[in-house]
């Protein structure tokens, strides 16, 4: 196989897609939710009495990954092809040269961005009240590293969900309520199927480790990028295989 031959990303259907998944009300709307872990530190800090570090740890795994970065990855992801396939313009890109891979790898790409400059900046802004300016390099740069490949898999299953059905984001929305929300917490099995899991595990390698996944970091990011290649491969051959919209 030649290297022409490989996806890529496609420039023009990425910057058409960050356009629509930077306008209208909804972006404002998860930009306030983003801003919520800041919200909590920021209380932390004019009274809490848990030690900066513990309770940094405990704001990344309780809330930032399995709640925020988790809902604002399904929402963008699946939009980033829901909302062409209800008006019907995917039409317009499945009848272009581009391949179903590259356009879906476009679509994520594009997605993963938004959730990055959505929830990345207020990760840093709330670590850096949470820990009091006594921050480490490590405990900013893991736990980023867990957000964005959260993020990504999040964004690469919603856009496979939204090729297969009406209503991706209800979906998705009960997946992180009740399996990541409550049965994958409590049961240390079933966290082996959370992707909030396995983002918490790589967050955790540069703070105190507190009631954090037993999986190494580096095996959470194989488990992460893998299941992001699966759902940008199974979601292009969906639209290879549906007729759309």
């Amino acid at each position: 196989m030649t290297t022409a031959a490989l996806p890529s990303l496609n420039l023009p259907v990425y910057r058409l897609t960050l356009r629509g998944l930077f306008s209208g009300r909804r972006i404002l709307a998860l930009a306030a939710l983003a801003l919520v872990p800041v919200i909590a530190a920021t209380a932390f800090a004019a009274g809490g009495e848990v030690e900066p570090d513990l309770f940094w740890a405990r704001l990344l795994q309780r809330l930032v990954i399995p709640t925020i970065t988790a809902f604002i990855a399904v929402v963008i992801g699946a939009s980033a092809v829901a909302d062409e396939r209800e008006d019907g313009t995917i039409l317009y890109l499945a009848s272009t040269p581009l391949s179903r891979l590259t356009i879906i790898l476009s679509k994520v790409a594009a997605a993963w961005t938004v959730t990055l400059a959505l929830v990345a900046p207020a990760l840093v802004l709330a670590g850096a009240i949470a820990l009091r300016g006594d921050a480490t390099a490590a405990q900013f740069a893991w736990p980023l590293a867990g957000v964005a490949l959260a993020g990504l898999c999040y964004c690469a299953a919603a856009a496979w969900l939204a090729m297969l059905l009406r209503r991706p984001v209800v979906i998705g929305v009960l997946y992180i309520l009740l399996w990541e929300g409550s049965i994958a917490t409590f049961a240390a099995s079933a966290d082996r199927f959370s992707v909030a899991a396995y983002g918490r595990a790589i967050a955790v390698e540069g703070v105190i480790d507190v009631n954090a996944p037993d999986t190494s970091a580096a095996a959470a990011i194989v488990v992460l990028l893998a299941v992001t290649a699966i759902a940008v491969w199974a979601a292009a051959r969906r639209m290879t295989r549906t007729e759309l919209p």
